[in-house]
């Protein structure tokens, strides 16, 4: 089962950052997620939020602000400034795949087009819950795992997901955590699908991995391993 860092260790290490992806292979992670934006001169950046208030201290969003004035924040409880994506990809350890999970539609071209300058589009797993962004992805890379994200709270609207997702041509879903059962896990791959799991609390992670999905996605990494080691 792959283990995937969700958002850089973010229990660990700041969220999104340079550390939190080394700290992500040294935990053992199949692949680390990291989220990405587009600054307002089409650069892609590591945020998950629209307006980086909660991790910057900045209430100007990312859309608006240059390359140039984005890396003059600072990530709080730290002096480094979030990272380019360039950055993230440059700092991929061999060996560990990245999740790339494009917030803003529009960025899933640049963020291809950085991950083959860095040689590591092989490595990257392409992941958006913008229909538009998953259509780029099939476009730019075809070879490349791609997967559509929805949330769902029930095991009804998990399969309805995943038929979904088939449809657009999606290769994989990540399934929340509530929602994930051993029905969803087959109906899933019986459309051909890779299912993913995002874990939102360490108590629901043992069920997640018994219910027997592809890979998970957790800030758990280290105690996953372990569950997954014993058996």
């Amino acid at each position: 089962m792959r283990v995937v860092a969700h958002r850089t260790c973010p229990l660990q290490h700041p969220e999104n950052s340079l550390a939190g992806i080394r700290g992500a292979a040294e935990a053992g992670a199949y692949a680390v997620e990291v989220d990405v934006r587009l600054t307002r001169d089409h650069v892609p950046v590591l945020m998950h939020d629209p307006i980086p208030l909660r991790v910057a201290r900045s209430p100007i969003p990312v859309r608006w602000r240059t390359a140039a004035s984005f890396d003059r924040l600072h990530i709080r409880g730290s002096d480094q400034p979030p990272p380019r994506f360039a950055a993230a990809v440059e700092a991929l350890p061999a060996g560990l795949h990245v999740a790339v999970d494009v917030k803003d539609p529009t960025a899933m071209a640049a963020a291809i087009a950085t991950l083959v300058d860095g040689g590591r589009l092989a490595d990257a797993l392409l992941w958006s819950s913008g229909p538009a962004a998953v259509a780029a992805a099939e476009r730019l890379a075809p070879d490349a795992e791609r997967a559509y994200l929805r949330n769902t709270e029930t095991e009804e609207a998990a399969i309805a997901y995943c038929a979904d997702a088939a449809a657009m041509r999606a290769k994989a879903v990540s399934i929340m955590d509530v929602s994930l059962t051993p029905a969803v896990v087959a109906a899933g791959h019986d459309l051909g699908l890779v299912v993913y799991s995002w874990v939102r609390t360490l108590a629901a992670q043992d069920a997640v991995i018994a219910a027997g999905p592809d890979g998970i996605v957790t800030d758990w990494v280290a105690e996953a391993r372990a569950r997954l080691a014993a058996g």
